[in-house]
């Protein structure tokens, strides 16, 4: 198997950027994998604060331990900045994973074409 589609494999189903590193592009792999990971991150830090709120709420009474009530409240939309924000990272990290993918494709190939120059000489 080529080196192109190795690291896109490795890009598409391991890690964003990982492709990169295969490829020794560790600054690209490096910011692929930051910008998706930390919208990864933030998206998992939304979730669980939306748990825990939940949680809390049924703890404290305020909502019944009926699945309706417990549903409704989790699958409420947020709301103002926090909604931004989610979207910003949830963009964020798809395009990480994308731009991750193609760019190693690329990057595998460029460095096969040169590896075919450089035997031919």
């Amino acid at each position: 198997m080529n080196k192109a589609i190795i690291a896109t494999l490795l890009s598409a189903f391991v890690c964003p950027g990982s492709g990169h590193f295969y490829l020794k592009r560790y600054n690209a792999g490096t910011l692929i994998s930051c910008l998706s990971l930390s919208g990864l991150a933030y998206l998992l830090y939304q979730a669980v604060n939306r748990a825990t709120s939940v949680s809390d709420k049924i703890l404290s009474g305020e909502l019944p331990l009926d699945y309706g009530a417990i549903y409704a409240a989790i699958s409420q939309a947020p709301q103002g900045n926090e909604a931004l924000w989610i979207e910003v990272a949830t963009w964020a990290f798809i395009l990480g994973w994308l731009i991750g993918i193609l760019d190693a494709y690329r990057q595998g190939k460029k460095q096969m074409r040169e590896e075919a120059l450089n035997q031919e000489t």
